[in-house]
């Protein structure tokens, strides 16, 4: 029966051939005779493919968000510390201390840092990833990303198990270890366009790349009520413990699962690794192997337009992702427990804006995808900038207000992320985790100054100094979405054709094209 059907499928092909005057050699009849078995299997009724791929778009965005949260888990126990230190403090001035209050004593040698030191604690994270990024994302197109991520996630689980200790010998092995806390960062956004180019299907990318970039959003949302209950329970130190030990298991479940390619990993049916691979040019299968136009991406004004708008967007979500805990604290006087929630609720409603909003943005055919990418970013970054002009001028007890605005800082964030990668993908092509690196960069400087900048303006955390901090910022993010409103783009760059390393093509790609060239002869 399989032979009938192959007979009359080929039919018009050999007719077609033997009306041609061209020969035809026998290695060219055997090439024939392979891609029309290929294509004569095709007409089989298809199996479903597998879900495999969403089990690793979990994994690993678990892992990340560990990775994140790891980054942010000081932002919030600083506060516990600080509470501790000065129960501590009072307990001594009044001859009560006792011998039960461990992880207090280890506050103790942390709290006798000013001003400039503490902020150099919260700057540290930021730094270590700057030198780290351009090595990580060479390793990572030498080594692959599992080898990579698995270095960075393991460096993650000790420094922040650690913590606790470095925290008991004092300021540099505090600093030591949120310095490698901050490391892995470095290569999260690399992970996310190169697994997404691997592992998802084209149909499903813009949900595959939401739900891995979600992230960033999810991390703060298990952390700071983590933070808000182990802290009461257990103190401060066990939140890092906590989160070290989550971290372990999904090293374990990563080294476990996950590989470089579908095609070598073992829970992959054949159907699902022929819907991952459908569709795909050789330079998105082979996107880590092609080489990178750093002269040609940095003189596209659209990259810059990226570029900016993203670290415009980063300092107005940064300023509440790294001093969110300490606004609501100390300026609008929402106790330690409430805190910790308050500040976790808006991210839960950031991260389904953001994996329900690519999907969308990618569909709005009616908009063109020029047009799509603007209003998400401009629905965004405008939100932002209107909340940091009420911040200003609202006064010191209208903190439900202060409150809604933060809110609504952190779920415009979640859109925010949506315009700009949807351009990057559609500029960048295969050169998008070299652009998503530099970006990542460029965010990660944005992190490492803007404790300086929060120390310079509002060093006291006063309301007032507060609305000077936000006058600055709505500047920024203003500026920034206005750069992106011109100079946004849609359409695939002029250097991302043919930058592929023919050398590094698999077999099956070169005679899936040979067989192609073959058949189109006659």
């Amino acid at each position: 029966m399989r032979t009938r059907k192959k007979v009359k499928m080929m039919y018009p092909f050999w007719t077609k051939m033997l009306k041609s005057s061209k020969s035809i050699s026998v290695e060219d009849l055997h090439s024939i005779s392979e891609f029309s078995d290929e294509h004569c299997h095709q007409k089989t009724p298809k199996k479903a493919p597998g879900r495999t791929r969403w089990y690793i778009c979990a994994i690993v965005t678990g892992l990340l968000t560990l990775l994140q949260a790891n980054v942010h888990v000081y932002n919030f126990t600083v506060l516990c510390m600080q509470e501790e230190q000065a129960l501590l403090t009072k307990a001594q001035e009044n001859g009560s201390a006792n011998s039960n209050t461990n992880s207090t004593n280890l506050a103790e040698n942390f709290f006798n840092y000013d001003k400039l030191e503490q902020d150099l604690l919260f700057s540290a994270a930021y730094i270590a990833p700057l030198p780290s990024t351009v090595i990580l994302y060479f390793l990572t197109n030498r080594s692959g990303v599992k080898t990579t991520l698995m270095i960075c996630a393991v460096i993650s689980f000790l420094s922040t198990f650690l913590t606790p200790a470095a925290t008991h010998y004092g300021f540099w092995f505090l600093w030591t270890a949120r310095f490698f806390q901050g490391l892995p960062a470095a290569i999260l956004s690399i992970v996310v366009s190169i697994v997404t180019s691997h592992w998802s299907t084209l149909p499903e990318n813009g949900v595959y790349v939401s739900i891995l970039a979600a992230h960033y959003q999810i991390a703060p949302l298990l952390t700071m009520p983590l933070s808000a209950l182990m802290c009461s329970v257990g103190g401060w130190s066990s939140v890092y413990y906590t989160q070290g030990a989550i971290t372990a298991i999904f090293i374990v479940l990563f080294a476990i699962f996950y590989t470089d390619k579908p095609s070598d990993n073992k829970f992959v049916g054949r159907a699902e690794l022929k819907a991952i691979e459908s569709g795909k040019s050789l330079e998105e299968k082979h996107v880590e192997k092609s080489k990178t136009p750093w002269v040609a991406i940095h003189k596209d004004t659209s990259v810059w337009a990226i570029w900016l708008t993203s670290v415009g967007g980063t300092i107005g979500f940064s300023i509440f992702l790294q001093y969110g805990p300490t606004y609501l604290n100390k300026v609008l006087h929402y106790n330690l427990s409430t805190t910790g929630w308050t500040a976790a609720i808006p991210y839960i409603f950031s991260c389904v804006a953001r994996i329900a909003a690519q999907p969308l943005s990618a569909n709005c055919s009616f908009l063109g995808e020029r047009l799509a990418a603007i209003v998400s970013t401009t629905i965004s970054q405008g939100t932002m900038a209107i909340c940091f002009l009420v911040l200003m001028l609202i006064p010191q007890d209208w903190s439900s207000v202060g409150q809604l605005c933060y809110s609504l800082v952190i779920v415009a964030n979640g859109l925010n992320g949506v315009g700009i990668t949807r351009s990057a993908q559609l500029v960048c092509k295969q050169h998008l985790s070299f652009v998503y690196t530099a970006r990542s960069f460029y965010n990660f400087t944005v992190g490492l100054l803007l404790p300086i900048l929060v120390s310079f303006v509002a060093p006291n955390d006063t309301h007032r100094e507060w609305t000077t901090l936000f006058l600055i910022i709505f500047c920024i993010v203003f500026v920034s979405n206005l750069i992106f409103i011109i100079f946004a783009r849609a359409e695939a760059a002029p250097w991302t054709v043919g930058t592929a390393e023919i050398d590094d093509r698999s077999e099956n790609d070169m005679e899936e094209q040979k067989g192609q060239k073959i058949v189109e002869k006659f």
